[in-house]
């Protein structure tokens, strides 16, 4: 069954892998994200129907404006998958507070403000939805120098989780996708040369650093009917980093 799709930090890596998928399913989607450039580049290389609102969802009324304007032209969203995201690594005592605010805006409110819009728009159709909020494996495992942000995705987690418990009753299901070190812009200093790629990919268990599709997949998934029970859910998509610790090799 075809959905109406909002997807927010569209022009990433991860969300542009998701809209290509969810396009070629043949979901109407509106793209959001503070690059109209790149938004309306990656529109013109759907194959499905494409409305490109943007918006810096790190202010407390974007959100409301994006949803406004997608209704009005009859996209009328009823999935969400919050891709937005930055990161910084640094240790605690060097981050100052300008920092770690301008990371929980980019990362915790806007999923915030974003998950707000989109629940009050589905109360008030009285229509049920799915939505994924993406995270990041540095929320539930301790990585030296990433206090700040492995803070704010700790929050994006558990704001899934508490507005899954909410309305779950109304047939809003919401998780969230903790996806690994991912290739993208900004994963550069780590990913940008084959040494560093290869680097990373040795401490994965599966020695593997991980694409944009690979996260787009899962969150393809739970934003479909397939996945009509799941929610209130945080899974990672990380080659296990997060969780198993391999013997080292001999």
């Amino acid at each position: 069954m075809s959905k109406t799709i909002w997807i927010t930090g569209a022009a990433g890596a991860i969300g542009s892998a998701l809209a290509h998928s969810l396009s070629e399913q043949g979901h109407r989607l509106v793209l959001s994200g503070r690059h109209e450039d790149k938004l309306l580049a990656l529109s013109k290389q759907l194959p499905a129907e494409s409305l490109v609102i943007p918006g810096d969802l790190s202010t407390d009324s974007a959100a409301d404006v994006i949803l406004q304007t997608a209704q009005q032209l009859n996209f009328i969203p009823n999935g969400f998958a919050h891709c937005v995201g930055s990161t910084l690594i640094r240790p605690l005592h060097l981050t100052s507070a300008s920092d770690c605010h301008a990371l929980f805006a980019q990362n915790y409110f806007s999923a915030f403000y974003a998950l707000k819009a989109f629940v009050a728009l589905q109360l008030k159709n009285k229509s049920t939805a799915s939505v994924v909020l993406v995270g990041s494996l540095v929320a539930s495992a301790g990585f030296p120098n990433h206090e700040a942000i492995a803070s704010a995705k700790a929050a994006v987690a558990s704001l899934a989780q508490s507005t899954a418990a909410t309305y779950a009753d109304k047939g809003i299901r919401v998780n969230a996708v903790m996806p690994g070190l991912t290739r993208s812009a900004i994963s550069e200093r780590l990913t940008g040369t084959p040494e560093a790629l290869e680097r990373n990919a040795k401490m994965n268990p599966m020695g593997i650093v991980g694409e944009g599709e690979d996260s787009a997949a899962l969150i393809a998934f739970l934003l479909s009917d397939a996945a009509r029970w799941i929610t209130g859910q945080i899974i990672g998509v990380d080659g296990g980093h997060a969780h198993l610790r391999p013997l080292p090799k001999t």
